[in-house]
């Protein structure tokens, strides 16, 4: 499975960074997880995508709980997730 986060971001570039790296050590935590990277979305109108690679749904349940980020909600105001299933 493919998860996108796709973020509106309104805090500063060194924070940005900060919220990545919380990220990949989250997946790193997380059998079955792999962090992808941060890109520009080219096909919606958020500031970010973080793409996310997941074993299973299990896998994704266990990243949201490790992932530590106190969230300011003048930073990153919302955020949408899309599960896209691989091919076989």
């Amino acid at each position: 499975m493919i998860i996108l986060v796709n973020i509106d971001w309104y805090g500063t570039a060194e924070k940005l960074k900060k919220f990545d790296e919380a990220w990949k050590k989250a997946t790193e935590k997380v059998e079955g997880a792999k962090f992808m990277g941060r890109y520009a979305p080219w096909n919606s109108k958020y500031h970010w995508t973080y793409f996310t690679k997941v074993t299973d749904m299990g896998a994704w349940m266990k990243l949201n709980e490790v992932f530590e980020w106190d969230r300011d909600y003048k930073e990153l105001t919302h955020q949408v997730v899309d599960i896209y299933q691989e091919p076989n």
